[in-house]
């Protein structure tokens, strides 16, 4: 492999690196880049649709300094400007929004138990637009979400991510196409993405639950008092007695509630980064 000389800027760095010419350099720079961009526009935590344009621009090409030197390292060609230049931009493109996708779904998971919360206690008709991925949601959904992001940065979510993103590059270099089976349906990655639905779902409940057992212990009640007393209107005592178990216990259940969104988005990310060991086998 290739080593580094010590230089006094970052541009003569990259030019110090043998065997690559500049425009090589100026290539590898936007595939590079190809990678990043989807990424930081799916991430919450990068701030995803919530960032101004120019500034996903920048933060990108901040990520990108520190990366390209390693990428041009494992360079083995030069890359010229033809029409495989274009499939390798797609390609990079198709790699970045999966990525990106993988390291969203701790924060699906969360807004998906906020929302189911919002739901059970009544007040699913108290949607607003979730700025961190633009989708509609509940408040508590929103609160989650916030959440998780604080705990993510608190446990090094960000750097184990973008050290897996690093080792995408080595294990799917951009100078190069995805081989066909990567598309098989074996391949662990695919696996993964198609029991997505089962995961999100049951992760989403445990997260709900203390709310859940709250709210369907007060319907219980509910039905329970409207046969001892049937001229008591329930409807409109149930609309405000469910919101407010659901929210006690979900407050009296919060610190293990922090606890598992913790763990478990540590555990999906050691999940995406031993899913990109595995791919390395069928590339």
């Amino acid at each position: 492999m290739p080593t580094l000389v010590e230089t006094d800027t970052y541009l003569n760095l990259l030019l110090s690196i043998p065997g690559l010419n500049p425009n090589t350099i100026l290539s590898a720079l936007f595939l590079s880049l190809a990678r990043i961009f989807p990424i930081t526009m799916l991430a919450p935590f990068f701030g995803a649709k919530n960032v101004p344009a120019p500034v996903r621009i920048m933060f990108s090409l901040s990520l990108l300094a520190i990366l390209l030197p390693s990428i041009l390292l494992n360079l083995k060609v030069n890359i010229p400007f033809d029409l495989n230049y274009i499939g390798y931009l797609l390609k990079e493109l198709f790699i970045g929004f999966i990525l990106g996708f993988l390291v969203a779904i701790p924060f699906f998971i969360a807004q998906s138990a906020g929302s189911l919360t919002d739901h059970m206690r009544g007040a699913q008709s108290l949607q607003v637009t979730d700025p961190t991925t633009n989708s509609q949601t509940g408040p508590i959904g929103i609160f989650y979400n916030y959440v998780l992001i604080t705990i993510f940065y608190f446990i090094g979510g960000p750097f184990i991510f973008l050290e897996a993103l690093s080792k995408s590059y080595i294990i799917i270099p951009i100078n190069k196409f995805i081989n066909p089976l990567f598309f098989s349906l074996k391949l662990p990655i695919w696996k993964l993405i198609i029991g997505l639905s089962n995961y999100i779902l049951s992760m989403a409940i445990q997260l709900a639950a203390p709310s859940l057992i709250g709210v369907l212990m007060a319907e219980m009640f509910l039905g329970i008092a409207n046969r001892l007393a049937p001229q008591v209107q329930i409807v409109f005592l149930g609309i405000s007695l469910k919101s407010w178990v659901g929210l006690a216990l979900l407050a009296a259940g919060w610190y293990f509630i922090m606890i598992q969104l913790g763990k478990e988005s540590e555990n999906w990310l050691k999940v995406i980064q031993t899913t990109l060991d595995h791919t390395k086998k069928f590339m």
